[in-house]
């Protein structure tokens, strides 16, 4: 079936909702379970400041990223998994970069399956908040399950 799993991470309540579905396959499937998480450094670069290792915008982005990862290895491996590993990607592009580095990740990781969470927004709210999982969907060769959440999306890092 699938022997590697490779889970979006974000800390979202959608994320979870992925997780759990990630972990449910994971088991039953006797699976290899991947946290993936790609912290976006883009949006703290200044016009031509950009941004740089030791900044504390940049190392706050990376802490919440890390955070996200171990609160979601802690909660597959209460579940009972005990083949999770976690990965954090940084991406100095945003948009398309973020779906890119995910299923680059996927391809060299040889992932038979990439699980992730939306929210399931229409209209407006879509046109100006866009769609990471429609990005994925657009440009994977890999199978994707898409879980969706009618449920608010705050994010649940702390």
């Amino acid at each position: 079936m699938y022997s590697h799993i490779i889970a979006a991470i974000d800390g979202s309540n959608n994320s979870d909702k992925a997780l759990h579905e990630a972990i449910r396959l994971a088991k039953f499937a006797d699976s290899r379970l991947t946290l993936v998480h790609i912290a976006s450094v883009r949006d703290l670069a200044v016009d031509s400041l950009g941004v740089y290792a030791g900044d504390p915008g940049y190392d706050l982005v990376l802490k919440q990223g890390e955070e996200a990862l171990a609160r979601a290895q802690q909660i597959a491996r209460n579940a009972g998994l005990s083949n999770v590993l976690s990965h954090l990607e940084k991406s100095w592009e945003g948009g398309h970069d973020l779906a890119d580095l995910l299923l680059g990740y996927a391809r060299s990781q040889q992932a038979n399956l990439i699980v992730l969470g939306t929210h399931g927004r229409g209209g407006l709210a879509h046109l100006f908040l866009g769609s990471f999982a429609e990005d994925v969907l657009r440009r994977s060769h890999l199978p994707l399950l898409v879980v969706r959440s009618q449920d608010d999306d705050d994010i649940s890092v702390e």
